[in-house]
């Protein structure tokens, strides 16, 4: 009886070892192989190389890594919300320096020299158009402030066609953001535009102009100037330095 209780048991084993490895070899090769047989394409859906991790906390990570969560958390603590005298919101800015620089978009301020900032965790302060560069339409606004979160800047030509970005915008709640994700559609190098932009393959809503696109680093690699444009962090992080010596924007 011992005997056959040991025999029933290796079975047992044999054939569930057999039937895992036979179900591995057939969702690793046999499934794509005859997914590309005329007729037999819709076992593509049976098939998957693009890995989803779930952490202990069940927090899906797409396969490059990031966390998105997070990450947009962490592009929202340096992005800021611009407003008019009567608090209604006019678009975003991106803290540039600790002590209140700040970068924005003369598409959302029209001129306006008298403005609002309401930071991440929802402070507000008085705001002052400072410079703006005729060429790329970007404009500094300064706010009487210290130790604030700045942003860490990335080069855009970096970038590769399919790098994930992500675009940080509006905040209606402290600590709350719209965001958008997509994905660089082509490198720099193969842009012939003067000045380059980045291709990232989305449509940007009027929620995130003035706000940062970002890689999956959480460092700047541009900034929204409206729906169409962007200026890359070359670009962002020269006009900073022409700022903080001239007082002025690239000309």
């Amino acid at each position: 009886m011992t005997n056959n209780k040991f025999q029933i048991t290796k079975i047992i084993l044999i054939a569930f070892f057999v039937g895992a490895l036979g179900s591995l070899a057939l969702g690793r090769f046999g499934i794509p192989y005859l997914a590309n047989v005329t007729g037999w394409s819709f076992l593509n859906k049976l098939s998957s190389t693009s890995p989803i991790v779930i952490n202990r906390t069940q927090t899906v990570q797409v396969n490059e890594g990031a966390n998105l969560v997070d990450l947009i958390k962490q592009a929202g603590n340096t992005t800021v919300s611009i407003l008019d005298g009567n608090n209604n919101f006019l678009g975003n800015g991106v803290i540039a320096t600790s002590d209140g620089v700040i970068f924005t978009s003369d598409s959302i301020i029209h001129g306006r020299t008298n403005l609002k900032v309401m930071t991440n965790d929802g402070k507000s302060f008085p705001a002052l158009a400072r410079a703006k560069d005729p060429k790329s339409q970007l404009v500094v606004v300064t706010i009487e402030a210290a130790n604030l979160p700045s942003i860490q800047f990335d080069d855009a030509a970096s970038l590769e066609a399919g790098q994930r970005v992500v675009v940080v915008g509006r905040s209606n709640a402290p600590y709350q953001h719209v965001a958008l994700t997509g994905f660089v559609t082509q490198s720099l190098a193969n842009l012939a535009t003067v000045p380059k932009q980045l291709s990232i393959g989305i449509s940007l809503t009027s929620d995130v102009v003035g706000g940062p696109i970002v890689n999956l680093s959480g460092h700047v690699v541009g900034l929204v100037l409206d729906g169409n444009q962007n200026i890359i962090s070359e670009n962002l992080k020269s006009d900073l330095s022409a700022y903080l010596s001239t007082g002025k924007l690239s000309q």
